[in-house]
């Protein structure tokens, strides 16, 4: 051991390579290796800091033993934060120029993206490319509209020139054309965005100076264009530098892209800046490691997003809030990773728009923060676990759509009618001595009871709480839940739709319409609670938390579980719920984080206060 020490509070051991905490135990206990056994939890030391491998220890335990070298955040460990990691890729502004007014071309790269027709009236008016682009390669840029398919996105890069650099290189010039699909099946987003995301890469590049021109003939595409070019360049990144000279890094460093939206009024412009800002801000959680982005990691971000606002009021249960309060289950599924520290966390946001009354009732976002998911005591296996930090994804969107929204609402761009509340509900769900069990039985918010079965099947645990605290003390006109919930949500609608559940009609249809203005496709699944609800039947509580029968529409059941703990008096009033199961658009098949959810809920609040 590099150190040990010994108290009557317990023993705590540290090794060259990692720290291990070892609780209970009085002094003198025996240790052999790191192998250390002891059997009373009454002597628990309550607090651990943790700190980076192959570093000397630091932590505090019941006995007051203290020692630095770690980046301390509330007796925690707290690795950095995680905008130390985010690099800025785009940035918008319409007035940029593309040539100087000799004719040079200002850009290493510059690319227009769109439909053919969008692009050919582009070239065609725009007198600054009329003069400054040559006959050959409009020539080229024409041949390449005539020739594109209508169902699938395509793309192809021109050299214009070259020029020299400070360090005497030539750096290659170049014109790109990314042309949009024009035929798309009824369910999909008529924008073509999902072919961007395609050829977003290829298109723009890397490693140069980069203007981006988004063309549309409808004004309304712009969202879900720049939300499907925001997705599909993440900003989150710890490689290191490693052995590259310094002289390569500076050549290769992306400098953020100019974007320009063409024919966007400066009202959509702004939106749309908003929303890329909101879906970076999603990304760069869902991508961001447990060791920043555990409960308290959420918690930061959350009072950041507030504070970058102004005028957010915001309020937060931490575990013995949570507990003193009933909300049962967060403060449950958070318990095993409370005992390190990590505390579960219900935070409340609130936004209430100028002119617009505090105590009318306001549209509630309730989304899952999980921000680690070992599935507790029913133990992930398989190698299913790795990857989990991205089911905090619902909460993250949620808290990206609020600032927008929030945002747009100040600049005068989307007009709210009510006040809106975020409702996060943030746990990790840990294993340890501390975990819940299979069997053991909770108390919701709702004051129903839960019988454990499967403690994987934490996600409808947190939001029950959300929704009940939505439903009976805030009293929404209409609640929206978010959550990476289930798997069998990529099985029922895939990797590109979420699927969502509703108990209203036009309000289930207005969900699906927003999703294509968007670009965060949504596709309906039942609401049948009389033939949902046995699924849950239990001997001892009023419900238990995972299904018997796996192949009776798991989507669903998960969310029929969740509308359970809906208040009844406001179910019978009328009130409008709306159920995203997330779990599959909300990273792509590399496990980056897409902001799934950002674009979708700003469309859908939008339309909620027209």
């Amino acid at each position: 051991a590099h150190t040990h020490t010994r108290s009557a509070r317990g023993v705590v051991v540290v090794v060259q390579e990692q720290q291990y905490m070892l609780r209970g135990g009085a002094a003198g206990g025996a240790f052999s290796s790191v192998v250390v056994s002891f059997s009373s939890r009454s002597r628990f030391v309550h607090q651990r800091r943790r700190v980076r491998a192959g570093k000397h220890f630091a932590t505090k335990t019941s006995s007051g033993l203290m020692s630095a070298n770690a980046n301390n955040h509330g007796g925690r460990y707290h690795a950095t934060s995680s905008d130390q990691f985010q690099t800025p890729t785009l940035k918008f502004d319409n007035s940029s120029k593309a040539f100087s007014d000799v004719g040079q071309q200002l850009f290493d790269r510059l690319s227009f993206i769109g439909k053919p027709k969008a692009l050919e009236t582009l070239f065609r008016e725009d007198e600054t490319l009329a003069k400054n682009v040559d006959e050959k390669t409009m020539k080229l840029i024409e041949a390449f509209l005539e020739s594109a398919k209508k169902e699938k996105a395509s793309s192809t890069v021109i050299q214009t020139g070259t020029r020299e650099n400070e360090k005497k290189k030539t750096v290659v010039q170049e014109i790109a054309i990314g042309v949009l699909p024009t035929q798309v099946s009824r369910h999909n987003d008529a924008s073509g965005a999902h072919g961007l995301q395609e050829i977003a890469k290829g298109t723009c590049g890397d490693g140069k100076t980069r203007r981006v021109v988004i063309a549309s003939e409808n004004e309304s595409d712009f969202g879900s264009l720049v939300n499907a070019l925001t997705r599909a360049f993440p900003v989150f990144s710890m490689k290191s530098k490693g052995s590259s000279s310094s002289e390569k890094e500076e050549e290769t460093k992306p400098e953020p892209m100019v974007v320009a939206l063409s024919g966007a009024s400066e009202a959509t412009s702004k939106k749309a800046k908003a929303i890329s800002e909101a879906v970076e801000l999603a990304c760069r959680m869902v991508d961001t490691p447990p060791t920043s982005m555990d409960p308290q990691g959420m918690v930061d971000e959350a009072l950041a997003a507030a504070k970058r606002v102004g005028g957010v009021k915001s309020q937060v249960w931490r575990d013995k809030e949570l507990r003193r309060d009933g909300m049962g289950c967060i403060a449950a599924v958070g318990q095993s990773a409370s005992t390190d520290g990590r505390e579960p966390a219900l935070i409340r946001l609130t936004f209430v728009p100028k002119g617009v009354k505090a105590s009318e009732r306001p549209i509630a976002l309730v989304g899952k923060g999980i921000s680690f998911d070992t599935g507790g005591l029913s133990l992930k296996v398989g190698g299913s676990m790795p990857g989990m930090k991205a089911d905090m994804g619902g909460a993250a969107a949620m808290l990206g759509a609020f600032e927008a929204l929030a945002k747009c609402s100040t600049e005068g761009t989307i007009t709210l009618k009510q006040p809106l509340e975020l409702l996060m509900c943030v746990a990790e769900n840990a294993i340890g001595s501390g975990a819940i069990r299979n069997d053991d039985v909770i108390t919701s918010y709702a004051g129903k009871t839960v019988e454990l079965n499967n403690t994987d099947a934490e996600g409808r645990l947190v939001l029950a709480d959300g929704v009940s605290y939505a439903s009976k003390t805030l009293n929404a006109t209409h609640l929206i839940d978010m959550a990476t919930l289930t798997g069998a949500q990529m099985v029922a609608t895939g990797s590109k739709f979420s699927g969502i559940v509703c108990n209203d009609d036009d309000f289930e249809l207005l969900a699906v319409k927003c999703g294509k203005v968007s670009g965060d496709l949504a596709h309906p699944l039942p609401f049948a609670p009389e033939f949902f609800n046995s699924e849950f039947d239990s001997k001892v509580a009023d419900m238990k938390n995972s299904v018997k029968n796996r192949a009776n529409a798991q989507s669903s059941c998960a969310a029929q579980f969740v509308y359970n703990h809906v208040d009844d008096e406001w179910k019978e009033k009328g009130g409008k719920w709306l159920h995203v199961d997330m779990a599959g658009p909300s990273t792509h098949d590399s496990g980056r984080g897409t902001g799934y959810g950002v674009g979708l809920l700003v469309s859908l609040v939008e339309e909620l206060n027209k």
